[in-house]
């Protein structure tokens, strides 16, 4: 969605850190754009993001262990680049943040104006339908409404799930079907699950945080996968 969606969004229930956009409670959001400012501070990254609709500070957390260890990775990003983030909306002290999961360097421009572009047809298509004949909507429907079909949603307009590899896609599949959106599941339960060895498990790991499908959740061994 563009920013501007994210800063005109209504509360879903009153008291309730949620939120409605078109119609439907949002959590997981991505967004594109222009990294304007950058704050370093002792557990977070807060980056202003604009996306020419509006600004929106995003927060990536910092894992202790890297900083204890001097892994600077994390702080990868500079002013003036874009980057797309996925991440969850999140409310505090009266203004609205998206807490980051996964933030990835643009280097294709194409994936700006793709990301308007998309941004555009999903919110017509909520408000009002898909084309009249039903062609060309069920990508869209299926992702602006949870829809469990195959979407250009399901890694953020950089691929597509048939581009996995055949351990990344059980992987995925077993996270969809358990709906690991919160805690998420150890890789050890995964391989159990998924009849992979664990060394299959991290091989695919890698690849579904390269497409940004799954961030770590309560540790750097447990993954949860990003809501459509």
């Amino acid at each position: 969605m563009t920013i501007k969606q994210i800063i005109d969004a209504e509360p879903a229930y009153a008291g309730d850190a949620s939120f409605r956009i078109d119609g439907l409670d949002v959590k997981q959001v991505t967004i594109v754009g222009m990294v304007r400012a950058i704050s370093l501070q002792t557990t977070n990254i807060t980056y202003k993001i604009d996306d020419g609709t509006g600004i929106i500070e995003v927060k990536q957390w910092l894992d202790a262990d890297k900083q204890a260890s001097g892994d600077s990775s994390e702080q990868a990003f500079k002013e003036e680049e874009y980057v797309r983030v996925w991440g969850r909306l999140k409310h505090f002290n009266n203004k609205r943040h998206v807490g980051a999961h996964v933030i990835k360097p643009v280097h294709d421009f194409n994936e700006v104006n793709y990301h308007l572009l998309e941004a555009t047809y999903v919110h017509l298509f909520i408000t009002r339908g898909g084309p009249p004949n039903g062609d060309a909507g069920g990508a869209a429907g299926g992702a602006g409404a949870g829809g469990d079909g195959d979407s250009m949603f399901v890694d953020g307009g950089n691929g597509s799930y048939n581009s996995y590899t055949a351990k990344a896609k059980r992987m995925y599949d077993y996270l969809r079907r358990v709906n690991a959106t919160t805690e998420g599941v150890n890789i050890h339960v995964i391989a159990r699950e998924t009849n992979m060895s664990v060394q299959d498990v991290m091989a695919a790991t890698e690849e579904l945080l390269g497409y940004g499908t799954i961030y770590s959740t309560i540790d750097d061994e447990t993954y949860g996968i990003l809501e459509s």
